[in-house]
């Protein structure tokens, strides 16, 4: 395992010194994009809910130009899922959205959307059934079909097998939820627990229909995560996530990255990373969302929590030349407060290019707080 952490303090950060102007030359173009200046914030959000009802983005992929696919969650009573399609700009309002609800379902959450060469889409989330004995369950779903909703048989429901499960499953252990996160290529990643289990990874193979775990033991993870896929091409993969060591008692205390080969199905370079910020402590943070820096390197964004905050960022980790990623830079993402309304939450879901996408709680003064959406644009020099 090649494991790099970056530890929750204060600290400068370093080059390397290199010993040759070759190697210096070399490392130059890969490490350009490492500084952010302050990042611009607008709201996104479905113009359909009415502002006494939660919703956000929590999925983003590029459809071609400007335009994008995002996933949302709308809760009107019960939680519905949203694509929308269009530019970013305007808050939501320059494009389309879709309600895409799984048939028969309680509750659908749409987590990552990815357009296909036939001009269909895929996306992946999951389910709730209206079943006769609580609790409900959460199912797995993938959708592969038009934008606009109007194929009914293109939903499936894509719950991991317990028999895929390594080690192998112990007696009487069940799957109890699915949840899928992330597509993109051939592949979707997600999450799922048992009776005795309280969090692991998976990749599926959309077209081989086929499962494998993601090992904890790399990391020495008591749960495992996995929110986040990009596509490299040909058979590799760049998977993003969380995971939690053996002795704690919450999700997601750090942050990871790992290479995936679709053809041997195994991971590799696993990395580890931890969030900091000068004005807080921070005890937990994750990797939420992935894409390319377009030079080898990848940004990424997530969510973090304090002693008496929650709040989102934007990193930047270059390829290297020397290891397989780079150190992380950090730019700390919270939605502005305003006169009347303070925030106090702020997520980092979904990231495209250098643009955030996440939900922030805004509290007014007196009153109780909405989850609302919103999009950061990081300019990157």
């Amino acid at each position: 395992m090649n494991t790099q952490t970056s530890k929750p303090t204060k600290r400068t950060r370093q080059v390397r010194v290199l010993s040759t102007l070759a190697a210096l030359c070399l490392l130059q173009p890969l490490i350009a994009n490492v500084s952010f200046a302050q990042a611009l914030y607008s709201p996104f959000s479905y113009p359909g809910a009415a502002t006494t009802e939660p919703q956000g983005p929590t999925g983003v992929r590029g459809a071609g130009g400007e335009d994008v696919y995002v996933t949302a969650i709308w809760n009107s009573g019960s939680s519905q899922g949203l694509l929308y399609f269009g530019p970013l700009s305007g808050g939501g309002n320059n494009g389309t959205w879709t309600v895409l609800n799984y048939p028969g379902a309680g509750n659908t959450s749409l987590y990552g959307p990815n357009g296909l060469a036939s001009g269909n889409v895929r996306l992946v989330g999951s389910y709730t059934a209206c079943d006769a004995t609580p609790p409900p369950r959460n199912h797995g779903l993938l959708y592969e079909g038009p934008p606009d909703n109007s194929c009914s048989s293109c939903w499936q429901t894509i719950d991991f097998p317990i028999s895929a499960a390594s080690p192998s499953p112990s007696p009487g252990e069940v799957v109890q939820n699915t949840i899928a996160h992330s597509n993109m290529g051939d592949l979707v990643v997600g999450n799922f627990d048992t009776n005795f289990d309280p969090g692991s990874a998976w990749v599926y193979d959309v077209i081989a229909a086929s499962w494998k775990e993601l090992p904890k033991a790399p990391l020495n993870a008591k749960t495992l995560t996995a929110y986040g896929i990009w596509y490299n091409g040909g058979t590799s993969y760049t998977i993003a996530g969380g995971y939690s060591d053996p002795g704690s008692t919450g999700l997601d205390q750090h942050s990871y990255l790992v290479h995936w080969d679709s053809a041997t199905q195994t991971a590799t370079d696993w990395t580890s990373y931890d969030f900091h910020t000068d004005h807080t402590r921070v005890l937990i943070s994750h990797f939420d969302g992935i894409t390319t820096d377009n030079q080898g390197g990848f940004y990424l964004t997530g969510t973090w929590e304090g002693e008496a905050n929650v709040g989102g960022f934007f990193a930047h980790v270059p390829r290297m030349p020397h290891r397989p990623f780079g150190d992380a830079v950090w730019k700390d993402i919270e939605y502005p407060s305003s006169r009347r309304a303070h925030v106090n939450i702020t997520t980092g879901n979904t990231v495209f290019e250098n643009n955030v996408l996440g939900i922030f709680t805004s509290i007014p003064n007196p009153g109780p707080g909405v989850l609302q959406g919103y999009v950061a644009t990081v300019p990157v020099r």
